[in-house]
């Protein structure tokens, strides 16, 4: 038992320590749930904190005007979807109460995407100047999680909440730019489920579909090892052929599963055992 506990270690090691080459988009996203908010976001972090593994915003003044509060993550990112849920859970002076995504900012232009909550619709307008965009009214609640999605190529964004289609946006003024969350007067919005998916997004987790394949960079001591500890195993399990070299082996997902399956599957109970495996 302890040696296919260290197998599997060492592994899983491998896999997040490897240089790994995917054919579909990156993803970057954070479901908050440290203690802390994550060092890669920036900006107004002293307004916005993690919550029972929610990030809670806050923009709180005793007169108006009150700031847009925001927190970003991401360099240059363009073409891209992304989605969050958000609660504006209790105002301040609900006059702008709202919870938001930021679009591309650049620094001097960008987009807020929000669910202005005291005026009930939901808005796209400029960072520089605010200038709307796109405004549609919707009987929005507060204490109520919607579902926030942006869909940006090139000149063309796609705004959703729920999956329902609130409408679209053509605009050249900034193509590229920081992504993330933003707050104004408001005692408490939380957000939750933050995801970033495009062709030039760096990925920070390993996420693939059945078939795809997965090239990765590993020490050929590991392999040794893998053979070593697993000579002994049934011959009755189910093995495929695994070719390494110590420079850039490529094998499939599947392929991995099993060897790690295998290697395992002798000694859990057979009603554990027998349950189907899906990859």
């Amino acid at each position: 038992m302890k040696t296919s506990v260290r197998l599997l270690q060492l592994l899983a090691s491998s896999i997040l320590l490897a240089s790994t080459s995917f054919t579909l988009a990156g993803t970057w996203s954070d479901v908050f749930s440290g203690s802390v908010l994550g060092s890669d976001w920036r900006g107004d972090r002293a307004y916005f904190s993690i919550l029972d593994g929610t990030l809670d915003g806050i923009s709180a003044e005793p007169v108006a005007p009150v700031p847009l509060h925001q927190v970003e993550v991401g360099t240059n990112w363009g073409d891209y979807t992304v989605q969050c849920r958000i609660d504006v859970v209790t105002p301040n002076l609900l006059i702008c109460t709202k919870g938001a995504l930021v679009l591309r900012d650049n620094g001097t232009d960008g987009y807020v995407f929000a669910l202005h909550v005291a005026t009930q619709t939901i808005e796209v307008y400029r960072l520089s100047d605010h200038e709307m965009l796109l405004s549609q009214d919707a009987p929005l609640k507060l204490k109520t999680w919607y579902l926030v999605r942006a869909e940006l190529q090139g000149t063309n964004m796609s705004f959703f909440v729920d999956d329902q289609l609130i409408g679209t946006v053509t605009d050249d003024r900034s193509l590229s730019g920081a992504v993330g969350v933003a707050v104004q007067d408001t005692m408490e919005t939380l957000f939750d489920d933050f995801t970033v998916t495009g062709p030039g997004i760096p990925s920070n987790r390993l996420e693939l579909s059945v078939g795809q394949k997965i090239t990765l960079n590993w020490p050929s001591f590991l392999t040794n090892y893998v053979l070593k500890v697993t000579s002994d195993l049934s011959a009755t399990g189910a093995w495929n052929t695994v070719t390494n070299t110590p420079s850039a082996p490529t094998v499939s997902l599947r392929s991995l599963w099993i060897l790690l399956r295998a290697s395992t599957s002798m000694f859990l109970p057979r009603k554990v055992r027998d349950q189907p495996v899906c990859v």
